[in-house]
C-alpha cells in the first residue's frame, strides 16, 4: 500500500518505509524524491497504546481467570496498529535536517555505549 506523499500528494510512499521513517532516516517518495517521517512522538504513542492494551488484557485473564482475554487482546492490539499507522501523518523535512538528525542520534548512541561501558 502506498501513502500520499506531504510534498507532492501523490501515493508514492511505501508502508514499510512510512512505519519505520524518523527524522534520522525518512521515507523518500517514488514520486518526487521528497524525504518526509513520521513523528517520534506518534510513533512512540502507537508502540506505547499497544502494549498497554496487552497488559491489559493480560491483567484482566489473570484477574478474571479467563484466557480468552490474552487472544482478544492481542488482536485489539494489533488492529489498533494498523489502523493508528495508516492514520499517522507525515512531514516533509529536508535532506540538510535529515543528515543533522543522523549525526545527532550516532552521537547519542555513542553517548549512551560509553555509559554502557564505564
Amino acid at each position: 500500500m502506498k501513502h500520499a506523499c506531504p510534498r507532492c500528494r501523490k501515493p508514492g510512499i511505501d508502508g514499510l518505509a512510512k512505519r519505520w521513517s524518523s527524522r534520522g532516516s525518512p521515507a523518500k517518495c517514488e514520486a518526487c524524491g521528497g524525504l518526509c517521517h513520521v513523528l517520534a512522538s506518534t510513533s512512540s504513542g502507537i508502540w506505547a497504546a499497544g502494549v498497554l492494551t496487552v497488559l491489559v488484557s493480560l491483567i484482566a485473564a489473570v484477574g478474571l481467570h479467563s484466557p480468552l482475554f490474552v487472544p482478544s487482546g492481542l488482536v485489539l492490539a494489533l488492529a489498533c496498529n494498523l489502523w493508528a499507522w495508516k492514520r499517522a501523518k507525515l512531514w516533509p523535512i529536508s535532506k540538510e535536517s535529515a543528515a543533522s538528525a543522523t549525526t545527532a542520534n550516532w552521537f547519542i548512541t555513542g553517548i549512551a555505549v560509553l555509559l554502557g561501558l564505564s
